[in-house]
């Protein structure tokens, strides 16, 4: 305690040092403790010097860091080219714990110094501290008051204690695309959606690291520098005093929207992706087991009407959960576009179903369809002159099944209607009607009854004796057996068969035949006597 009151006492000391050096006039209180600004306020003459050579710097305290290199003040003072104000609280939203004061000094300023930056700030993201709630305030200031020109310098200052480990690092990368996320909120809220506006053309960012007062010193010194190359107050101020010019926007922040307060729009948007879980997940059991039905090539009863009935409760649950994230600006643009990624979500799935039964119904009708047309043809033939004339009867049954099936799949309110499928099907019923005779199944079935009548046993009373002659004859000519083939013929039930194999020379041969050569042609005839009585 007694080392963190010395610091501070310490960082007083030196930052009222640079003060004192930066200007002989006393210290002038713009704006007081409660908030009123101190309207006969009027700086010294000598303030600014005539040339323009000294630019303005605004030291943007933290009210709430304790121990800071930055002493918190609860006014706003001017002394001399330095304008000290107290940053945005998180624990209330009027007056100055707003942050107007340090928005307004900031607008006039530069160049921007914003103290009492903790590392746990940093590492949690500053759009959800009391420093992004000061940056927003100042961005909207600087965006309403159309300052142009020249872009600022905003210093951030983030402090480490001077013990703490040395592993420790300053991503200030990642610092700056934080505070332009922030700047781009703003920007959307003041000037609009489709207006592009950027951090750049108002502020450069630099980030430093303040671990001991020495580097408080050299923090201003920088500040001080970069505002006296930029004076960029000019074109916000004008010709007008500065005191007149603080006063003007000061007032107008005072009577201007909060687009500041970051707690109620980031509750607001997390209570939008909590009720987008809740509902996707109240109707994810009812598609799971829908899906699990497709699957197994099963319609979903009245599947139309439910998912009609599942889409609208799904969105009117959002809606509920939802309904106060409505009237706040930048919730209300993301709750829009949320419940339009549920809805899309949802409608997805449900097409996706949709198209997956039309499918399994499709191909249960041609299946049926084909299956009834076997039929027809089992009893009246291909041949016959009425097969198509009488299966039109039939295709048209098929039609009506499918058409009474389909309207049960219908969503209205997805324009998923059954006319399409109708249309596909009746083109297919036609085409699998006038192709049956050529297909497959015919073929096979056709095929079936030619030898059903072929292979007709005959009746036990008659008798009959049938002769059957085969030849089998073998040639073996001089050689090795590198050549060899075989013939055949038949006529009936007699039939010759002739083969030819060079093999009369193979050794292995000759020693078949007990160290003779084979016989050049071999004669096999065989007489088949078959009697059924």
């Amino acid at each position: 305690m007694t080392m963190s009151r010395s610091k501070g006492a310490l960082a007083l000391l030196l930052l009222s040092s640079f003060l004192s050096s930066s200007s002989t006039h006393a210290a002038t209180t713009l704006v007081d403790s409660t908030g009123s600004l101190n309207k006969a306020s009027t700086l010294p003459p000598t303030t600014f010097k005539e040339d323009g050579s000294s630019g303005v710097v605004a030291l943007l305290t933290s009210p709430g860091t304790t121990g800071s290199f930055f002493p918190p003040v609860t006014t706003v003072i001017v002394d001399g080219s330095i304008l000290k104000a107290p940053g945005a609280s998180l624990e209330e939203s009027t007056g100055l714990a707003r942050g107007i004061g340090a928005a307004a000094a900031g607008t006039l300023a530069d160049a921007v110094v914003l103290g009492g930056v903790t590392m746990g700030d940093v590492e949690g993201g500053l759009a959800g501290t009391r420093h992004g709630r000061t940056l927003a305030e100042l961005f909207s200031s600087v965006l309403q008051s159309k300052k142009s020109g020249t872009a600022s310098t905003l210093i951030v200052a983030v402090e480490e204690a001077s013990g703490a480990s040395s592993s420790s690092s300053l991503d200030a990368d990642s610092i700056k695309e934080n505070i332009e996320e922030i700047f781009d909120g703003v920007a959307a809220l003041v000037l609009g959606v489709n207006d592009e506006g950027e951090l750049s053309g108002y502020f450069n960012v630099e980030v430093a690291l303040v671990k001991s007062s020495e580097d408080v010193t050299k923090v201003m010194d920088q500040a001080a520098k970069a505002a006296t190359s930029t004076k960029s107050s000019s074109s916000v101020m004008g010709s007008k005093p500065f005191s007149t010019a603080f006063s003007e926007i000061y007032s107008t922040l005072s009577s201007s929207p909060d687009y500041a307060d970051p707690t109620p729009v980031a509750e607001a948007i997390l209570a939008c992706n909590d009720a987008y879980s809740r509902a996707f997940g109240m109707s994810r059991a009812k598609i799971a087991s829908w899906k699990h039905r497709a699957s197994r090539g099963l319609l979903v009863d009245k599947f139309g009407m439910n998912a009609d009935s599942l889409l609208k409760r799904t969105l009117d649950l959002f809606d509920r959960d939802t309904m106060a994230a409505a009237g706040l600006p930048a919730a209300g643009e993301q709750r829009l576009v949320i419940r339009q990624r549920l809805q899309q979500r949802m409608e997805k799935t449900l097409n996706d179903l949709f198209d997956v039964q039309m499918g399994i119904l499709e191909k249960k009708t041609l299946k049926k369809f084909n299956h009834s047309l076997l039929k027809k043809m089992s009893k009246d033939g291909l041949d016959s002159a009425q097969f198509f004339e009488d299966n039109a009867t039939a295709l048209r049954t098929a039609l009506f099944a499918f058409e009474t099936s389909a309207a049960l799949l219908e969503i209205p309110s997805l324009s998923l209607t059954k006319s399409n499928a109708v249309r596909d099907v009746t083109g297919k019923l036609n085409n699998a009607l006038m192709t049956f005779p050529d297909s497959p199944a015919a073929k096979i079935k056709a095929m079936k009854k030619v030898e059903q009548t072929v292979s007709k046993k005959k009746k036990p009373s008659e008798g009959s004796i049938d002769l059957a002659l085969d030849v089998v004859a073998m040639i073996r000519p001089d050689g090795f057996g590198n050549l060899q083939g075989f013939a055949g013929y038949q006529l009936g039930p007699h039939s010759v068969t002739v083969g030819c194999h060079n093999d009369a020379d193979d050794p292995q041969v000759i020693a078949q035949f007990g160290g003779v050569r084979p016989p050049f042609i071999r004669v096999q005839p065989k007489l088949k006597l078959e009697v059924e009585l």
